[in-house]
């Protein structure tokens, strides 16, 4: 445990010296992964669908704020729809407008849940998305089902592009959009991931809050546990096939970032619970304040001088007085009182 929270503190310090440049660098590398995944998970606009164009857009992403990332994520999701159709880019536009009336309710930063569920989603490593709920609100989980909405909604779209293209003629405006959303509320695996995630997610989230020791741990084993069990039972009845490699991977993937947010971002101390009560004129307080874990400050050491230091009397460099039998320095303060008067 003392050589993680020596590693903590380390990169603490050094991410505190660099975090201009870090952070500009983790939003260039966080873009550049969402652009390129939306790029390969539609690709219906040749223009746009190219890696260069990927790079370009996370340098700007990068000296933007963190919104920025699903901003531009939105309209290159919109671009793509659009070159399938003008209803499809309409309802995307739509759904994105509503996500964007939310953040107002919420808070902005929150944006990168968005992109951080997308991306997840069409890797197909669904589990991986628990460990959110370890630094989120219950309410906040409104915007990771926004994600998994616009993952849906691609998904869709790719199972239906002969159809729902413009080019092919074979529905009218009114049918395509019909289709679209038909399909989404009608599809198996999509309803299966937003319930299961957003029950696990809210589970997690209100026990993480809780007052109980060890809740970050006991919410991100249990979560997990209650979603393996739900998306297990939710597919079989459901009759969805399940991918058990991605499955796996997933939840290694959900273990390893759960122990990175318990031990370097929560880092709660258990053992130095203190339960502290009082009072006003008006109100009775009690206080259960919890610890972060932390390695105690070094003590400071006094660097002793050896008798090799003798010279200096021999010089009468320093008073005799100022030394003791084994060569460190000694205050003497009525020395100095006396010195004081004699001047």
């Amino acid at each position: 445990m003392k050589k993680l929270l020596s590693v903590k503190t380390v990169l603490q310090a050094f991410y505190e010296k660099y975090s201009r440049y870090l952070d500009a660098l983790f939003r260039f590398i966080f873009a550049l992964i969402t652009y390129l995944t939306v790029i390969y998970a539609t690709g219906y606009n040749t223009r746009i669908s190219s890696p260069y164009v990927a790079v370009l857009l996370s340098l700007i992403a990068a000296f933007l704020p963190r919104a920025a990332i699903s901003v531009i994520a939105a309209f290159l999701i919109i671009l793509e729809f659009a070159s399938v159709s003008m209803e499809v880019a309409a309802v995307a536009g739509i759904l994105f407008l509503l996500m964007l009336l939310v953040y107002f309710v919420f808070r902005p930063g929150d944006s990168w849940l968005l992109s951080l569920t997308l991306v997840i989603c069409l890797f197909g490593i669904t589990p991986a998305l628990l460990p959110i709920g370890l630094f989120i609100n219950p309410a906040e989980v409104v915007v990771v089902i926004f994600g998994i909405f616009i993952y849906g909604l691609i998904a869709v779209v790719k199972k239906d592009f002969s159809v729902l293209s413009s080019s092919s003629g074979s529905l009218s405006l009114g049918g395509r959009i019909n289709l679209l959303l038909n399909d989404l509320i009608t599809n198996n695996r999509f309803i299966l991931i937003v319930v299961t995630v957003a029950v696990a997610l809210l589970f997690i989230a209100v026990i993480r809050h809780s007052r109980i020791n060890y809740a970050g741990m006991f919410a991100a084993v249990a979560g997990g546990f209650l979603f393996l069990v739900a998306f297990l039972l939710g597919s079989y009845f459901l009759n969805v096939t399940i991918n058990y490699g991605f499955l796996v991977l997933g939840f290694l993937l959900d273990a390893l970032i759960s122990f990175f947010v318990l031990e370097f971002v929560i880092n709660m101390d258990y053992r130095r619970t203190e339960n502290v009560q009082f009072e006003d004129e008006e109100y009775y307080y009690f206080v259960r304040a919890v610890p972060k874990s932390m390695i105690a400050a070094a003590e400071k050491q006094e660097e002793n001088i050896t008798e090799g230091t003798g010279d200096f009397r021999d010089h009468g460099a320093i008073n005799e007085s100022l030394l003791n039998k084994k060569g460190v320095f000694v205050h003497h303060p009525e020395e100095d009182a006396a010195d004081k008067r004699e001047e």
